[in-house]
């Protein structure tokens, strides 16, 4: 999680579709009680469903006449979810600000800083 310049903390892509995906490992689930339970916009949550449904994470299931649907957890989904969870569990703790500023520091002394020398075949 990032937090934006009001200070107040985001959630990566990652994190709201590994949010979706739990709230609807439970069982079959309706689109407002994802939107709910995922604490997501609809025009956000929409776009969401699409892509997980489109990337094969979730199945959506038409009832009645197509005006109501449900979502359910594809094996696809449930592998993603559980990879997401254990890496998270591994992490728990093992991340704290002093590693954040170490690793920027890192990150930084690695980065070339001058302009890119690119060599042309010709």
């Amino acid at each position: 999680m990032a937090a934006d310049a009001a200070g107040q903390i985001r959630r990566s892509p990652m994190e709201m579709v590994c949010d979706i995906l739990a709230v609807v490992s439970v069982g079959p689930t309706k689109p407002t009680h994802i939107l709910y339970k995922a604490n997501m916009s609809w025009k956000v949550l929409s776009s969401y469903l699409d892509f997980l449904t489109g990337s094969g994470m979730l199945d959506k299931e038409e009832q009645e006449g197509g005006k109501r649907s449900t979502y359910r957890l594809t094996t696809k989904g449930k592998q993603i979810l559980r990879l997401y969870e254990g890496l998270k569990s591994s992490l728990n703790g093992t991340i704290t600000l002093e590693s954040t500023k170490e690793l920027t520091h890192m990150v930084e002394g690695a980065t070339p800083t001058g302009p890119r020398v690119s060599v042309s075949p010709w």
